[in-house]
């Protein structure tokens, strides 16, 4: 969780969908990142601040209901 402190780089990778039409889709890499914050046990919720920003299109596509 404190990763920064313990020198561990996280790294963010994504997909909006596991499966389109019977295919795997794959991960989208956004950068590196620290956690902000951290809650719960298995699952586990963590708040990350990327180092760099997602681009807006990808940000747009992410966000839009299908």
């Amino acid at each position: 969780i404190h990763n920064q402190k313990k020198g561990v780089n996280l790294h963010l990778f994504v997909r909006k969908f596991k499966q389109i039409d019977g295919q795997v889709q794959p991960y989208i890499y956004l950068g590196k990142g620290n956690t902000i914050e951290a809650e719960g046990n298995k699952p586990i919720t963590i708040k990350l601040e990327l180092d760099q920003e997602v681009p807006n299109t990808l940000y747009q596509e992410f966000n839009h209901k299908v």
